[in-house]
């Protein structure tokens, strides 16, 4: 049976729109397309990195403020930058560890899932650059006797090529970053709150320098 000319419009409003949930819809990036070199060489590749802090990082909640010890990317499992042309995922981190205290004692606080550190701003194709970007993907349980909370979402970062430091900077409670499944925790964080996280990590990679540029 041919459907009317007047129904044919709401049919094709709706078959978009459902096209659109499922992912049919126009793609968007995760970032900028970059190059990135890695020891002087941009050959398609993935480079294995480690990372530490070697000043105190701070977390805070609109109720708490406390801070950590260290934070550390870990040899294992493999975290890794990739060099090539056309790149957006620029750093995987796989694990994610803190040393933290928290009132009452220490609080386990770990990367339970794969972040990503994507370019947002521009990169030229000097080594000597601040270039500007989030980690996205970010998931972080810290639990311990009398708490259990998690935080996720993304938050704003820069690597320094000079230096090769990856700063974190997420603050003013801007609600990139999101508290949820909250247990116990005396009222100090609470679900739906937002979260701040600064700190610096010093990069290392075994097959050299990171340097981005653009695309």
């Amino acid at each position: 049976m041919a459907v009317p000319r007047i129904a044919r419009r709401p049919i094709l409003a709706l078959a978009a729109a459902l096209a659109l949930s499922v992912g049919f819809g126009p793609a968007t990036a995760a970032g900028n397309s970059v190059t990135v070199a890695v020891g002087g060489s941009s050959v398609p590749g993935a480079h294995s990195v480690t990372a530490a802090t070697s000043e105190v990082v701070s977390w805070a909640s609109p109720i708490l403020a406390w801070s950590c010890t260290q934070a550390r990317i870990p040899a294992s499992p493999v975290s890794d930058v990739s060099s090539g042309a056309g790149v957006t995922d620029v750093l995987q981190i796989r694990a994610l560890l803190f040393s933290c205290v928290w009132p009452g004692g220490s609080i386990a606080t770990s990367l339970t899932a794969p972040a990503a550190f994507h370019v947002t701003g521009p990169a030229t194709s000097g080594s000597s650059d601040v270039v500007q970007g989030r980690i996205d993907g970010v998931t972080i349980r810290a639990r311990n006797a009398i708490c259990d909370f998690t935080v996720s979402g993304s938050m704003r970062a820069s690597l320094n090529e000079a230096s090769q430091q990856l700063t974190v900077d997420e603050s003013g409670f801007t609600g990139n970053l999101k508290i949820s499944q909250v247990q116990g925790c005396l009222g100090q964080v609470q679900n739906g709150q937002a979260m701040n996280l600064s700190m610096t990590l010093q990069l290392t990679s075994p097959d050299g320098a990171v340097n981005i540029s653009g695309s």
